[in-house]
């Protein structure tokens, strides 16, 4: 008991987003709680009359023993996939990149029995692409119902490295959204001519119409970039195959495409 008690306590949160105390390879949930700072846990498994108290960080009092085994490799479980969670939070990396990433770390020299155990226990990416799709939504604003509602800020106005892409449009009625960085504007800007093709079926619900003004690159030396840079032809090419991408996993096949390239 009293190796337990040196261990450190260490928290991860179940399904409802509430803390769970993990200590000796057990994990508790909260029983009561008294000021904040007492807090009585029993063990998770509803047949295990395992107890335990702990005031601010330190466990003070432990009650009747487990009944059953510790499980480390399913706690170790639980903590990568809330680490996956918290990553679709704050990230955009696409999600199947992401969940790979995670399991990645996995693979290392030390590979050991336990080890294949986390890997055989961890749920498989179809079986939580709901769970982290979901965590991603609670920081995506909501759709809009109307295009007055139509209210983009910060990051939403913003390329993948951070230049300005919406453009005012204030004094536009009716409202609409124009994108454009500086130096597509310069570009726009320095040629005699220009292509304009408008599209409905793609475009947003709320809006009539998907309009797109284009200009010749040659001169900007795209055929030179395309042969040189691997970056560029593996883009150039991820592009002209999406049309045979299926329609649900084109958006996670281009954003993990420009992740790799940046």
């Amino acid at each position: 008991m009293a190796n337990v008690q040196l261990q450190p306590l260490q928290y991860i949160q179940n399904k409802f987003g509430r803390d769970s105390l993990v200590l000796g390879g057990h994990r508790y949930s909260i029983k009561n709680r008294r000021n904040n700072n007492r807090i009585y846990w029993r063990c998770t498994v509803s047949t295990c009359p395992a107890t335990v108290n702990t005031y601010e960080v330190h466990p003070i009092k432990f009650g009747p023993p487990h009944n059953h085994q510790a499980n480390s490799n399913k706690i170790e479980v639980s903590k990568i996939l809330q680490t996956m969670k918290q990553r679709a939070k704050t990230e955009v990396t696409p999600m199947p990149k992401l969940y790979e990433e995670e399991l990645v770390k996995l693979r290392h020299p030390d590979w050991t029995d336990d080890t294949k155990q986390i890997v055989e226990q961890l749920p498989t990416y179809y079986s939580v692409k709901t769970s982290l799709y979901h965590q991603r939504s609670l920081n995506i604003p909501e759709l809009p119902k109307t295009t007055a509602d139509t209210n983009l800020q910060d990051k939403w106005c913003r390329t993948t490295k951070s230049y300005q892409f919406l453009l005012p449009s204030d004094n536009i009625n009716p409202p609409m959204l124009i994108f454009s960085t500086t130096d597509n504007l310069r570009h726009l800007a320095s040629v005699d001519t220009i292509f304009c093709d408008g599209t409905f079926y793609t475009c947003p619900t709320l809006f009539h119409q998907l309009y797109t003004i284009h200009t010749m690159t040659q001169k900007c030396g795209l055929q030179t970039y395309y042969k040189e840079n691997d970056d560029i032809t593996k883009l150039v090419r991820w592009a002209a195959v999406l049309p045979l991408v299926p329609q649900d996993q084109i958006e996670d096949v281009w954003l993990e495409t420009l992740e790799e390239i940046n």
